[in-house]
């Protein structure tokens, strides 16, 4: 588990909200505060959807954030920053299994709960903080330092600035 903190908030926004940059992650949980908060449940709600609707959902629980984005862009956008906001994002997953087939780790796919990107934006500063959800302990943290590695990777790749704190 690492923390980054983000040191261009804006160009970050721009990507999260306007971007595609966390578009292909599930959303887990979110909360966003304004003039009050909201909260975005991540779990996808099978009573809302017909039977031919759910079967393009292809068995996943989570909606995409690039299915709550516009929501959430909608209560963020403005001439007034949020008073703060927290994003649980979940690798897909399709890129669990990229991921698990580069790194080709000691532990099973069915012992792990899900790669995540935790992000937190308040008092004007924004930070990440990568984790692994495993379903047994792990003494080996050599799968936690692949998945830093590969956040850290990711920031870069989307060209977000960072500082590892």
């Amino acid at each position: 588990m690492i923390g980054l903190s983000v040191v261009d908030i804006k160009n970050f926004m721009a990507g999260m909200l306007t971007g595609n940059m966390f578009d292909k992650f599930y959303l887990r949980d979110g909360e966003i505060q304004t003039f009050t908060e909201f909260h975005l449940g991540g779990y996808l709600n099978r009573p809302y959807f017909d039977s031919k609707e759910w079967e393009t959902m292809e068995g996943r629980k989570f909606c995409l954030w690039s299915e709550v984005k516009p929501f959430a862009f909608q209560m963020i956008r403005g001439k007034k920053l949020p008073v703060s906001f927290r994003m649980v994002f979940q690798l897909s997953d399709e890129n669990t299994q990229w991921f698990l087939k580069k790194y080709r780790p000691s532990v099973g796919e069915e012992e792990i709960g899900g790669f995540f990107m935790n992000i937190t934006y308040e008092h004007q500063k924004l930070v990440c903080t990568s984790g692994i959800s495993y379903k047994v302990f792990m003494k080996d943290k050599v799968l936690e330092q692949c998945w830093d590695d590969t956040v850290c990777q990711y920031f870069k790749q989307n060209h977000i600035a960072f500082e590892k704190m």
